[in-house]
């Protein structure tokens, strides 16, 4: 079967719409100014070097975290003294709709179907000679 034209165009469509930004656009976001860094960002730049020099045998990751330590009691810091909050965990996404079953699949589905059932009214049977007893 040939294909169509309107799976060409939206293919095409779609190559256009995922495309990366073009060097104008590139060229736009360099001309940008840049946010201006944050108070905890110029806490940290200050705490950072002298923290390596007298640490030196530390990595970069301690150091992150004793001045991050710092931070929270830092006369800088806008969020001092105030109750630490904690994010809410995200709800979990809705599973995708399965796909559709394939005749075969259809085929195996009803005798799984008769086995439970089967197994079902087994269980049910031990049930009821287990309360005659």
């Amino acid at each position: 079967m040939a294909k169509t034209a309107t799976a060409t165009v939206t293919k095409a469509a779609t190559r256009r719409a995922v495309e990366k930004p073009t060097k104008a656009a590139k060229a736009d976001k360099a001309d940008k100014p840049k946010r201006p860094p944050s108070a905890y960002n110029l806490f940290v730049q200050a705490q950072m070097k002298p923290w390596l020099e007298a640490n030196k045998d530390k990595s970069v990751k301690e150091a992150m975290v004793e001045i991050g330590a710092l931070w929270r009691e830092a006369p800088e810091n806008p969020n001092r003294g105030k109750a630490v909050t904690t994010r809410k965990p995200k709800a979990p996404k809705e599973a995708a709709p399965k796909a559709k079953a394939t005749k075969a699949k259809k085929a195996k589905a009803p005798a799984k179907e008769e086995e439970s059932a089967s197994s079902e009214v087994e269980q049910a049977e031990e049930n009821e000679d287990e309360l005659e007893s």
